[in-house]
């Protein structure tokens, strides 16, 4: 099985990011992109489900979210040994809801594995504010189409008091949190992780959405290295890396871009 097909390169020719051997039904790219489209720009700020079809195998799937900046970034879920990378970041281009967008598609592997981060180039349009779709190529090709998708039920909520993060990694790293509302959804965290290292940062709601810019501090003592990161967020009733044994619950989650390479911080009571 080609697991890591969506986030991690084949071993040969590093198909969008990583790989282990499979054989996987060929798929081909229907997807047309027009670069004098009319239309727009559409409001798309909220969750959105990504797909992704490399070319020549089967197709993977990413949750996650676009702010009003346009930061758009995705992770995927596969269970171990499945196809997909869980725990992998994908990050397309701006969107602003401009009818054609290009730039490049970033793709990383889950956090403390030994896969590499690749870019291509993608272009594409926002058909609608319910349709993207858009075509890859460089060390990769394929193509992709983004839909909205509703991890709630009712609207987002500020966390309060003790939660558990855990970072989505090869290697283990759990969080002890404390979190404090702010207005509307937005809320701020302070703990530590398995390392005594400090943990702190902020979860802005972008509007009445269910969409945070996220501000993401590490510190302490060494071996902790000091580092504010960025990234979005976006919160849930599914436990999508079975962290809290699949209870019902809210579950926050983040897509942090770190420098040191991005992760995926879950966050659950």
């Amino acid at each position: 099985m080609l697991r890591k097909l969506l986030w991690m390169l084949p071993l040969v020719s590093l198909v969008l990011i990583a790989a282990l051997t499979v054989s996987c039904s060929s798929s081909s790219s229907s997807i047309t992109v027009n670069p004098n489209c009319t239309g727009g720009p559409y409001s798309i700020v909220g969750n959105w489900q990504v797909n992704i079809t490399p070319t020549g195998a089967t197709s993977a799937i990413g949750y996650g979210a676009i702010d009003s900046a346009g930061l758009a970034v995705f992770f995927d879920t596969s269970p171990p040994n499945d196809i997909g990378d869980s725990g992998g970041t994908l990050q397309l281009p701006a969107l602003t809801g401009t009818c054609y967008f290009t730039g490049s598609i970033i793709s990383s592997p889950e956090a403390g594995t030994s896969g590499s981060i690749v870019t291509d180039t993608l272009q594409g349009n926002v058909v609608s504010a319910t349709s993207i779709t858009g075509t890859f190529s460089g060390v990769s090709s394929g193509s992709i189409t983004a839909v909205p998708f509703t991890p709630l039920s009712s609207s987002a909520t500020a966390l309060s008091g003790a939660q558990t993060g855990q970072i989505i990694s090869g290697v283990a790293d759990t969080l002890t949190l404390t979190f404090t509302p702010g207005t509307g959804a937005s809320m701020s965290f302070s703990g530590t992780d398995t390392l005594s290292c400090t943990v702190s940062g902020t979860f802005t709601q972008v509007g009445i959405s269910n969409v945070f810019d996220v501000s993401y501090t590490y510190g302490g003592a060494a071996p902790c290295v000091a580092a504010t990161s960025t990234g979005i967020g976006f919160e849930s009733t599914t436990d999508y890396f079975n962290m809290n044994s699949g209870a019902a619950g809210t579950y926050l989650y983040a897509d942090i871009l770190a420098a040191s390479g991005p992760f995926v911080l879950e966050i659950f009571q």
